[in-house]
């Protein structure tokens, strides 16, 4: 860039003079610059249109080509304080009967009031920080444990002398149930976390310390889960058969299966091979032989030179120089990897010669799982034999033990105040069949029941049409496509803005902010002015809508459910595509007419439903097809999208280029004068010079 010198010998104002000159490529990328402005006000006006006619296409247009949108059904009940009730549209129409029988529970324990023993200010409250063995009863017990049952899964709970209540409630909470201590009402509070009769729990002792403090905390409680527990161990002292059948299915769970052992054995011998084979593939594997005198020798070479920093079992590296240190590191590395290697092959060696007597070998050398093995049937009946006699013994003395305890459960008094509510199901009778669920929620062949109170007597289901809200989705229908339909006209119909372009920044600071906002108002309101791609959407939705659609022989079209536009002439600004419907009390339009809708909806549904769907199948399929991928627009855009992207590459490729022709005329415009204001500066300085001479 040359040296911009001011007008200093020639008196003239440069910078304006090279202004002017280069006025004209300014206006040519001001130009440019506008209608690069126009042409992204006009991306957004069109992201802004495709989105609610992508939404409406998507939304509520592809909804409606659905018949289950217009075949909804309701369902109403004679006495609802029994039961709520809802109908999907595969629900059977007209009546049925219900009886409830019974409301779903959860398990639930309100455990006993208790207290601890009094402290120094002779306080016997309980708070979370106070440890069991400070409530009253709970002094004589040193251990002692609990299991807890709930959802297929039990968790043993061990009560430590010194375990505080907010500890004991963190363990009962972590075996699955709820639980809490209410320090107002110095009580336990123990739930399910679901309803039902599976979701039940139960706290039951595993011995008499375990009883005791159940008793102590307040959570002895004979009705119940728990009950069931003690009683199923302690009855199989008197019934052998049942025992024994326990036992046999214990066993079967833990059999050992002659055919696995085998496989096992099998997979052994392969897995030991591969290791052999994989040592031996490697080039510097001599043998077991040389391996082993190789590592010999590679200590005795390690201890000759480091033996003299050995202290006990120990190496002291800080007196080794640097080189020492990096030797003793690669050599300790290198005998523990040698080490390693030819126990690996020992033991897998070992592995391969013990169990090839317990299996076949294939033709390559491979094992073969061999269940005929009279070496594999012998130890798998040695180890199933002593498994049969270990799960005996156990439930032998497991029953035994429950015998026990039951005698102690059975003699011990319930928690003073303690409240047991066992988990149950809800129970209906629909039509005499009878249903069981949970909760208090069935949904029984489109039919979705709520009960809330049990019955004496049935009451009546009545399942029908709802008029109503097929109705109403026609409604939000045509709500949508008017407000689409309006907007699409507003912006093809918009008055002209010609005249008007983008500001530029000079431009902007000779007007107020209100001026700039009507100005650009005016601009983006007609970005979209008779655009084609729009009138031509627009025009399409509108003679489709007003086709007709033969059913059955005879033709429909809107007019025919009483669904028509206004009137060219009467219709306001932009709305002579929107739609009203007859006997709608929200269209002051059409509310005065007769509802030919809904009297069709009650007398021919089918029609209704077919006319609909088929109506809006094709509107869809048509919009879809302008919506589809092209080289100028993307998926689901109406606006050629990418074109419009491409010519805004292009602006900013011309007004970069525009920017850097100003940059070099004015560049060029400035040498000059330059160069005039040195010619100049020396003419002064000579005519001075001659002056001086003459003076």
């Amino acid at each position: 860039m040359p040296i911009r010198l001011s007008g200093l010998s020639s008196g003239m104002d440069t910078e304006s003079l090279v202004k002017a000159l280069v006025s004209g490529y300014n206006v040519q990328k001001d130009n440019l610059v506008k209608a690069r402005t126009k042409l992204e006000w006009k991306q957004d006006a069109w992201k802004t249109m495709n989105t609610s006619i992508y939404n409406f296409y998507k939304g509520r247009l592809a909804s409606a080509r659905m018949s289950k949108t217009y075949n909804l059904k309701k369902a109403s009940i004679s006495n609802s304080n029994i039961a709520k009730v809802s109908a999907a549209s595969n629900a059977v129409t007209g009546s049925q009967t219900l009886k409830v029988t019974n409301l779903a529970a959860m398990g639930y324990l309100t455990g006993g009031q208790i207290s601890a023993k009094p402290d120094k200010d002779g306080s016997t409250k309980i708070t979370g920080s106070t440890k069991l063995s400070d409530i009253k009863g709970m002094d004589s017990i040193t251990g002692g444990s609990l299991s807890v049952a709930i959802d297929g899964k039990r968790t043993d709970v061990y009560i430590d002398k010194d375990l505080n209540v907010n500890q004991f409630i963190a363990k009962l909470k972590d075996a699955g149930i709820s639980a809490n201590f209410d320090e107002g009402n110095q009580r336990f509070f123990v739930s399910a976390s679901k309803s039902g009769k599976d979701h039940d729990f139960s706290i039951t002792a595993n011995d008499a310390d375990g009883l005791k403090a159940l008793q102590s905390l307040g959570l002895f409680k004979k009705n119940g889960k728990d009950k069931e527990e003690y009683n199923k161990w302690a009855s199989y002292a008197t019934n052998a058969s049942e025992l024994a059948a326990v036992k046999q299915a214990e066993y079967e769970k833990l059999e050992v299966k002659v055919e696995d052992r085998a496989q096992a054995y099998a997979d052994k011998y392969n897995d030991a091979k591969a290791v052999i084979e994989g040592i031996e593939s490697d080039d510097t594997w001599k043998g077991l032989a040389q391996a082993k005198s190789d590592l010999a020798s590679e200590k005795n070479t390690f201890n000759t030179k480091f033996s003299k920093y050995k202290v006990g079992d120990e190496y002291d590296t800080s007196k080794m120089s640097e080189s020492e240190r990096a030797e003793f590191g690669a050599m300790s590395k290198s005998i523990a990897a040698q080490e390693s290697n030819i126990k690996l092959y020992e033991d897998n060696t070992k592995i391969v010669s013990d169990s090839k007597s317990y299996v076949k070998l294939d033709s390559d050398g491979n094992a073969v799982a061999d269940p005929t093995n009279t070496k594999v049937k012998n130890e798998v009946k040695s180890e199933n034999a002593n498994l049969k006699q270990s799960i005996s013994d156990n439930l032998d003395a497991k029953v035994a033990y429950s015998v026990q305890m039951k005698a102690a459960y059975d003699s011990m008094q319930d928690s003073e105040g303690a409240v047991r509510i066992k988990g149950d199901d809800a129970v209906i009778e629909l039509n005499g069949a009878t249903f069981t669920s949970n909760t208090n929620n069935f949904a029984v062949n489109g039919l979705t029941i709520q009960v809330t109170e049990k019955t004496d007597t049935a009451v009546t289901i009545t399942t029908e049409a709802d008029i109503d809200a097929v109705y109403n989705n026609i409604k939000e229908f045509f709500k949508e496509y008017n407000t689409l339909i309006m907007a699409m006209d507003t912006a093809y119909n918009a008055d002209s803005s010609k005249g008007y372009e983008p500001l530029t920044s000079e431009e902007k600071e000779a007007m107020t902010d209100d001026d700039i906002e009507k100005w650009e108002k005016k601009i983006k309101d007609a970005l979209l002015r008779k655009d084609s791609t729009l009138g031509g959407a627009a025009s399409a939705m509108k003679t489709l809508m007003n086709s007709a659609i033969e059913i059955n022989g005879k033709k429909y079209s809107l007019a025919s459910f009483g669904i028509k536009t206004q009137g060219y002439f009467d219709s306001g600004k932009n709305e002579k595509g929107v739609y009203h419907i007859d006997g709608d009390p929200d269209d002051t339009v059409s509310a005065g007419n007769d509802d030919k809708l809904k009297a069709m909806l009650a007398s021919d549904p089918d029609v209704v439903i077919e006319f609909f769907t088929q109506l809006s199948t094709k509107v869809y399929d048509d919009l879809g097809k302008k919506m589809s991928s092209t080289k100028l627009s993307s998926m689901y855009t109406l606006y050629n999208d990418k074109q419009m992207a491409t010519e805004y590459s292009s602006y900013n490729t011309k007004i970069k280029d525009k920017e850097d022709y100003i940059t070099r005329m004015e560049d060029y415009y400035y040498k000059k004068f330059t160069a005039m204001e040195t010619a100049l500066a020396k003419l002064n300085q000579t005519q001075t010079s001659l002056s001086g001479f003459f003076s």
